[in-house]
């Protein structure tokens, strides 16, 4: 299950807030690393690339963090490589009660690229934070076609922005109206 979304780090800050009420979380960059050592932040509006342009020019290779209650600890899986030596793995497959959510972002000039909230585990717990996530988004956004725009996403469209998946998509796969 996920929620779509076209969001600039300013729509995300009141999302992070409102379900940072509820309930107290850690963020934790998902991937896989050459060291154990966890990134996590304690709230969403202090995770490391909620403001920097999107790394990548597609959606599913930017950053995404694992969500898990705050106190909890991350399962991390060592992958043994064909070639030799580990990596460590940070995602949902060993963290059951977790989801996953993707920001997105701005890719340089004029491109955002979307965000979202899913998960793979139908836990309580997984799925009591994606209910939240996807409430708070489906109140304060608008749903456009099978996403959700924030105001100032939705400000940006307006103003010629391209709303996409992936900066090499053809533009008949952009957001339309």
């Amino acid at each position: 299950m996920q929620r779509l979304f076209f969001a600039t780090a300013d729509d995300l800050i009141p999302i992070f807030e409102a379900v940072e009420r509820k309930h107290r979380l850690t963020y934790t960059l998902c991937g896989m690393f050459a060291s154990d050592q966890v990134a996590s932040a304690s709230s969403g509006a202090t995770i490391s690339t909620l403001r920097s342009p999107a790394p990548h020019e597609s959606a599913i290779a930017c950053p995404q963090y694992l969500v898990t209650a705050a106190g909890h600890r991350v399962t991390i899986r060592e992958v043994r490589q064909d070639r030799g030596g580990v990596v460590y793995a940070i995602d949902q497959l060993a963290n059951n009660d977790s989801i996953v959510f993707q920001p997105g972002g701005l890719y340089p000039p004029n491109v955002l690229l979307n965000g979202r909230a899913g998960s793979v585990s139908d836990s309580q717990f997984s799925m009591q934070i994606y209910r939240a996530f996807t409430s708070a988004i489906g109140k304060a956004f608008r749903r456009v076609r099978a996403f959700y725009v924030g105001p100032q996403a939705y400000e940006l469209w307006r103003q010629g922005h391209r709303l996409t998946q992936a900066v090499q998509s053809p533009a008949e796969y952009d957001l339309a109206s």
